[in-house]
């Protein structure tokens, strides 16, 4: 989400806001989400930095943050003691990187710097003492997971390696020719992603549009001597910030002008226009719908999910256990017989039964020898009866149990995804529902205004679709889907339902795999390196009816697999 131009943006915006100024407030938004308040040019200001996967981000917010019942952990701890109350010198960006270094200097601690690395499922914070040694990480790197770079508590620091490509703002148009001549991709933006550095896709993409007039021009060197002007030029040039739309969703932001998604959609049904933003932290709180404001809300709702969803579990082990089978629910009821036969050839104080049922067959029955025969055998009788009646009325309560806990974690992932405070309150909305959620109701009485599916255009200019919540998957897929478009889901796991609206024509195997990661990374395995995915026709999949039954819940077959990297989309 975050290229080397909006981290550049970011940099130079935030430097010039508040470097000099003073912390006055550490804010523990989520667990892998800090804030300060900086008091600089006699004003407050709320910075927040987060290492969420792929949702990675620094910005000034303009409402203030506030803390959450996140876990004190020692990286929490030591940026108290470190940076509360200290100057903050200067913010930096390293050059065509996505890392910024806000260098603090307190009074009793003196120098260290807080190193924000904004590279997807590698994001992280580090802090780092005068000397460049690392005091503690928000995510700790042990040298077993990567031997070239540990980031542990006392390792000296050592920045991502640079890559081997060519510097946007030196490189000649000669040099830019061979290097793409080498590069793989047919396309001139993924050539320019493999051979410069800082050039995100999208990024690539606006400059094959700006040269071509197509986004996803085959690449021919006629066109080199113009993509090496235009990346010159944006990269000398201010930021410029843009939002891209798809009927009114954010679908992008970029720290240059998004000319390649503000031209007319081919499909009529897409509404799409650019907006210019005053500020780069302006765009990506847009962008991010505010959602800064509301972690500290997100947090305890999660906690009162989170504890409805172990008592279910707790419940469906407790149903397990009762649950026994045909098989030794008849040996119950012939224990209790045989005890009843043998009665008279047992003695006083006899722990055991050996008692020959036929041929085949011959039964070991304990017994409790402070018991007589008939005590004994009416228990395993009462024994008997329990898992006959659990036979009859545990598998309907268990497979209710089961579809609330599904449910309950679909809310959850639900949760996590939600970017406004509408999508919260309509997550809230379906827990109180589903009783899985002991919230107030909204102040207006009424529904949470109706949301639309997350809407994507794949490289084969298909159109994906993407629930937002469980009662919204429900619609997209029964309601909005044909029966001939292509459905996708996270295999095993809770998370969002993708629809490739195909119209029964096949689906290329780049669309497949892009709405597959979609689909990845909407779900529970979002930080997972690879998430398995099921994808077939829609009509193969259906709703789950009767006890238990919620929104979202669905039986499927005839499904295949595909393993994808769970990718953000762009």
């Amino acid at each position: 989400m975050i290229d080397a131009l909006t981290a550049r943006a970011l940099g130079a915006e935030l430097h010039g806001t508040f470097a000099g100024g003073r912390v006055q407030g550490l804010y523990f938004v989520a667990p892998l989400t800090i804030g300060l308040e900086i008091y600089a040019n006699q004003k407050r200001h709320y910075v927040l930095a987060s290492a969420e996967p792929q949702r990675e981000r620094v910005l000034l917010v303009t409402e203030k943050l506030r803390s959450a019942s996140v876990p004190l952990t020692p990286f929490f701890l030591l940026l108290k003691k470190y940076v509360n109350g200290a100057f903050l010198n200067r913010v930096q960006v390293v050059a065509r990187e996505r890392t910024l270094r806000f260098e603090f200097d307190e009074r009793t601690q003196g120098i260290s710097t807080l190193v924000i690395e904004l590279m997807s499922n590698r994001a992280n914070l580090i802090l780092l003492d005068a000397g460049g040694v690392i005091l503690d990480a928000l995510r700790r790197i042990p040298g077993t997971n990567n031997r070239a770079r540990e980031i542990v508590p006392r390792a000296r620091y050592f920045p991502p390696p640079p890559q081997a490509k060519a510097d946007p703002l030196t490189v000649t148009a000669p040099q830019l020719r061979s290097l793409l001549d080498q590069a793989a991709g047919d396309t001139l933006a993924a050539r320019l992603v493999a051979s410069v550095a800082g050039t995100s896709p999208l990024f690539a993409r606006e400059i094959a549009f700006r040269v071509t007039g197509e986004a996803d021009a085959i690449f021919s060197g006629s066109d080199v001597a113009a993509a090496q002007e235009q990346l010159t030029r944006v990269w000398n040039s201010p930021a410029a910030p843009s939002i891209a739309f798809e009927n009114d969703q954010p679908v992008a932001v970029a720290a240059f002008g998004l000319t390649h998604l503000a031209a007319p959609s081919q499909d009529s049904s897409v509404i799409t226009r650019v907006d210019s933003v005053p500020s780069m932290s302006a765009a990506l709180e847009k962008f991010f719908g505010a959602e800064e404001s509301y972690q500290a809300v997100k947090v305890p709702l999660r906690a009162q999910i989170e504890s409805a969803l172990e008592k279910m579990e707790r419940i469906q082990a407790s149903l397990e256990r009762e649950l026994v089978s045909d098989e030794k629910i008849e040996e119950l009821r012939l224990q209790g017989e045989m005890i009843l036969g043998y009665q008279y050839e047992l003695t006083e104080g006899q722990a055991n039964l050996r008692a020959p049922v036929s041929e085949e067959l011959t039964l070991e029955i304990p017994l409790d020898p402070g018991l007589s025969p008939v005590e004994n055998a009416t228990r395993y009788f009462d024994r008997y009866k329990r898992a006959r009646d659990a036979a009859e009325r545990v598998p309907e309560r268990l497979t209710v149990v089961e579809n609330d806990i599904a449910f309950a974690r679909q809310v959850l992932n639900d949760l996590a995804q939600a970017e406004s405070r509408a999508e919260i309150d309509q997550v809230m909305d379906q827990a109180r529902e589903a009783n899985i959620l002991r919230a107030p109701t909204l102040r207006s009485g009424a529904r949470p205004p109706r949301s639309e599916p997350r809407q994507y255009v794949s490289p084969d200019n298909f159109q994906v679709l993407v629930g937002r919540n469980a009662r919204q998957n429900d619609a997209l897929t029964f309601d909005r889907a044909q029966a001939n478009d292509l459905w996708l889901h996270a295999r095993g796991l809770s998370g969002s339902h993708v629809v490739i609206l195909s119209g029964g024509r096949p689906v290329p195997e780049p669309t497949l795999a892009f709405a597959a990661s979609i689909a990845a990374y909407f779900s529970q395995g979002r930080a997972e390196s690879a998430v398995d995915v099921s994808y077939t026709p829609r009509k193969n999949v259906h709703r789950v009816r009767g006890a238990g039954a919620h929104p979202g819940l669905v039986t499927v077959r005839d499904e295949q697999v595909i393993r994808v990297r769970p990718v953000a989309p762009e």
